[in-house]
């Protein structure tokens, strides 16, 4: 039994000074570095939120009044396959007063996503009449924002690989002209920045027309493509 112990023991040793021995391996001629691409993509979409709200004191027939409001433009937005339209959210929250139960308020959003924007600004004049304006947002269609991030992956590798060949040729003691180098590791990632964009303010829209649509400003995003890692000199 003691040799046995002792055998385990001397294994354990020796693998736990192994251990600490690759830990203090150091990589020579390792580099960190990092390179990046980006460009500004004009927004191609447009979302409209909308909700039907009503108040008082009969929570079924409050909900009956939404119900009518949501189902005339779901009815109306049948005849425009171009916008892609979703139900959200349904509420009924009771109003407070000196902690008192008062009265009802009911609430159903839907939202409305199109690229073809002159539509939706005059589908939006028409659906005022009898919903209110909840938001209006822009972004870039995935299959755009796609198209654009594989050119960006293109030309953060090739920024990457400039650089990396260029440290590896400043850095070579030969004095000869040598850009060697492979890859030990690496990272892509990407990002996007919402551009500004600017609508007519909701209390202007209010006191507007109904049939007016708001005026609208689309847009961009910045889309970045950031490539990071480590090379090991040849």
């Amino acid at each position: 039994m003691k040799q046995f112990y002792s055998v385990v023991f001397a294994l354990t040793s020796l693998l736990s000074c192994s251990a600490y021995a690759h830990d203090d391996v150091i990589n020579y001629n390792q580099i960190s570095l990092e390179a990046s691409a980006s460009a500004e993509v004009e927004n191609d979409t447009m979302v409209v939120s909308l909700y039907a709200q009503e108040e008082g004191s009969k929570a079924t027939e409050l909900s009956n009044r939404v119900n009518q409001k949501i189902n005339w433009a779901l009815e109306k937005l049948k005849q425009y396959p171009n916008i892609k339209v979703e139900t959200e959210s349904y509420s009924t929250v009771p109003v407070y007063s000196k902690s008192q139960v008062i009265a009802w308020r009911v609430k159903q959003s839907i939202q409305l996503e199109s690229k073809d924007m002159a539509l939706m600004s005059e589908v939006l004049g028409e659906l005022q009449r009898q919903l209110n304006l909840n938001g209006i947002s822009f972004d870039v269609s995935p299959e755009k924002r796609d198209e654009q991030t594989r050119l960006l992956i293109d030309q953060a590798l090739t920024a990457y690989n400039n650089r990396a060949r260029q440290i590896a040729n400043k850095l070579q003691h030969d004095g000869d002209k040598h850009d060697g180098y492979k890859i030990v590791t690496m990272n892509v990632s990407t990002s996007e920045i919402a551009g500004q964009y600017r609508h007519r303010p909701m209390a202007m829209m209010a006191e507007a027309a109904s049939s007016i649509a708001p005026e609208i400003a689309k847009g961009d995003q910045t889309l970045t493509v950031r490539v990071s890692g480590t090379i090991e000199l040849e």
